[in-house]
């Protein structure tokens, strides 16, 4: 359980509203254990003696402490459900946070679907044992310590009740407990797999819908959801026989109180022991109130350690997920600032030393083989090459989204690695195949590129980025709304915006991802001729499957199939030596027709 444990942090800055879960919780059990206490005295001692007097002010006082139980309860919910929900609330924050500085491999080796799980699904459960430990963890075993206290002072002939049904309970709580931990991790493990394919699904209608590949779909789904059924029926059947043997056990004490009451009650009137039994009064009366609060005590009890049993379960069940949100805490960020990071003034300039880039920590195939090349301050670069080729990986390389297996890259003479990362991506623009549109506006999206930016700079970069005409067309402008994933924008019209967003930057390094495959040719052109006649003309890197695209580019760098340096020069020089080049360039003008300057 120290997972779970673990994250109390989150509750302890609480300390004022915790006291006053506790207190509350506190006084609400000892008025449910006074009550009956007082009731002995109405049923054993006013009553026989017809003392009305007595019976009106106990029964007076039973009702005051049973408003001051309410007045305790409601105190002890609100505080308990305020620092549950102020302590998930911190804990999904710093969840996402955490989240947010993962590399690129550390989400590769979570996976999406389990991250998402683990910022929804399993800070639920987390929050819910936040709530009971105020409400349930703590009380359960207060009311069984208070209750056996009170028992044992009440009557300790009928205390031998416990020696049967506590360690009942407590071999049922160890049990279940181990069967239920594995359950609920597979349980979660399923959560994961139909988040995943759900997520695929929504990431990808088009090619769903356009390839009629429901079928398929619903058949995948089907098998994980038939899965999650599985698995969570199995725990929940846990759940299923547990509660009823706890009531077994429950009731079994009950029926032992009442049948050793009886027992003892017969024994000492037919012995003659009467007037030294502590169940009969100094008259010779059954102390029935003695008997009945007995009763409740030890129901109390029971109650406590049912309630101590259910929750045992629960734990087990949040502790999974706290493991797994450990998990994401304790991962070490393979991609970090080195000791003594520096951020010097950044030109643009750009160096391949030998790079070579393996996916994974087992290796295989290597993504890049040996690439080196130089870019000078303010020169354009295209890339091309064939698919899986490496193209996109190369460029992940600058922004060290990832970082190098071999050799080094270098912007101006300064390794990346030596450089501070926020530094680094704040001199990037970025711009990658999918574009990526968030709800909100256009002006909130153009402006995640550059917050501070000014009226002038953005109405620029919407312009460069030839989006002008575009947001003039909206009634609003640029408080036109836009939905997750740009639902309400053409393919051409996200790339636009994506682009814009880049230029808003007015980064030195500008990386163009096959971010011009949505739009035409002509105003292809108008954008690249747009960043060519900026005052701050970036270093350019265009990856284009388009030789027409590529050729306009100071250099162009060609990668074959194995990730390697297939040619490195301008157009025409490749077109005499670079084989692969010569292939695209051939394929590119049988299909198109003559080509186009």
């Amino acid at each position: 359980m120290k997972n779970i444990f673990k994250l109390l942090r989150y509750a302890l800055p609480y300390r004022w509203f915790l006291f006053l879960a506790l207190s509350a919780m506190f006084v609400q059990v000892l008025v449910g254990f006074y009550i009956p206490f007082i009731m002995i005295d109405i049923i054993d001692i006013a009553l026989p003696a017809q003392d009305f007097a007595m019976v009106v002010r106990d029964s007076a006082v039973m009702i005051g402490l049973a408003f001051l139980g309410m007045g305790a309860g409601i105190l002890n919910t609100y505080t308990s459900q305020y620092i549950a929900q102020h302590a998930s609330a911190e804990l999904r924050q710093d969840l996402f946070d955490k989240i947010q500085t993962l590399s690129f491999k550390n989400i590769d080796d979570f996976k999406q679907s389990r991250l998402i799980t683990n910022a929804t699904n399993d800070v639920q459960r987390v929050q819910m044992f936040f709530t009971m430990m105020l409400r349930i963890v703590v009380r359960a075993p207060l009311m069984i310590l208070v209750g056996l206290v009170l028992s044992l002072q009440t009557s300790l002939l009928l205390s031998q009740v416990f020696y049967i049904t506590i360690p009942l309970l407590l071999i049922s709580i160890v049990v279940i407990m181990v069967l239920a931990y594995p359950r609920f991790k597979k349980v979660q493990l399923a959560v994961d797999d139909l988040n995943n394919v759900v997520l695929e699904n929504a990431n990808a209608p088009q090619v769903v819908k356009s390839f009629v590949s429901q079928p398929h779909e619903q058949e995948k789904f089907e098998e994980v959801n038939e899965n999650y059924r599985e698995v969570n029926t199995a725990a929940e059947s846990l759940l299923a026989l547990a509660e009823p043997v706890i009531f077994l056990i429950f009731n079994l004490g009950i029926g032992l109180i009442l049948f050793l009451g009886a027992y003892y009650l017969n024994q000492d009137f037919v012995g003659g022991t009467i007037a030294e039994s502590p169940l009969f009064s100094d008259a010779g009366i059954p102390r029935v109130g003695l008997l009945m609060a007995f009763n409740q005590y030890s129901q109390q009890i029971l109650f406590g350690l049912m309630m101590f049993a259910m929750i045992m379960i629960f734990l087990s069940r949040a502790d999974v997920s706290a493991t797994r949100i450990n998990e994401i805490f304790d991962v070490e960020i393979d991609l970090t600032n080195k000791k003594g990071a520096i951020k010097p003034e950044l030109k643009g300039r750009l160096r391949f030393d030998n790079v070579t880039f393996k996916y994974g920590e087992n290796g295989g195939a290597a993504a890049l083989n040996q690439v080196s090349f130089e870019l000078g301050e303010q020169e354009s670069l295209g890339i091309i090459g064939s698919t899986g080729s490496g193209k996109s990986t190369l460029t992940s390389l600058i922004p060290r989204l990832y970082d190098t297996t071999e050799g080094s890259v270098y912007v101006d003479e300064h390794n990346v690695k030596d450089l501070d990362l926020k530094h680094l991506r704040e001199h990037i623009g970025y711009v990658t195949q999918t574009a990526s549109v968030f709800s909100g506006s256009l002006a909130t999206n153009i402006l995640q590129g550059n917050p501070q930016a000014s009226e002038a700079l953005l109405a620029r970069a919407t312009k460069d980025a030839d989006l002008d005409r575009f947001v003039e067309e909206q009634e609003t402008h640029y408080n036109y709304l836009t939905i997750a994933k740009g639902g309400n924008l053409s393919g051409g019209q996200k790339q636009r915006l994506s682009i814009a967003r880049a230029f808003v930057r007015e980064p030195k390094i500008l990386i163009l991802d096959d971010a011009t495959s949505a739009v035409d040719l002509a105003t292809e052109k108008r954008i690249l001729d747009a960043i060519k006649a900026q005052p701050s003309k970036p270093t350019l890197l265009v990856i284009s499957q388009k030789i027409n695209t590529v050729k306009r580019m100071d250099k162009i760098l060609v990668l074959n199939n194995e990730g390697a340096v297939d040619g490195f020069g301008t157009h025409e020089s490749l077109m005499k030596d670079s084989k692969v080049y010569q292939e695209i360039a051939a394929s590119q003008l049988d299909i198109g027709g003559p080509e186009h300057v």
